[in-house]
């Protein structure tokens, strides 16, 4: 790791849509930004398509929350 991390910069309304998001989601993202910081990669980063090439990532995370409100909405309706 770099010992001088990368700034980070927010744009828009992405550090108040992280910090909504639930815990777990809020750490794998967390971890991932300070990887890139250190100039590292997440292991669930992979290339942002669009964009031509892996210059801009994306990382996705399912929770576990989320996932049980999906269901609870679905049995809601069955």
């Amino acid at each position: 790791m770099n010992s001088q991390p990368k700034k980070l910069m927010w744009i828009g309304s992405a550090k108040k849509d992280l910090v909504a998001m639930p815990n777990d989601v809020q750490d794998v993202f967390g971890f991932a930004l300070h990887l890139v910081q250190a100039g590292e990669k997440h292991d669930k980063a992979r290339p942002l398509k669009g964009f031509g090439g892996a210059g801009v990532l994306e990382v996705v995370e399912r929770s576990k929350a989320a996932k049980e409100h999906a269901e609870g909405v679905k049995s809601d309706h069955d």
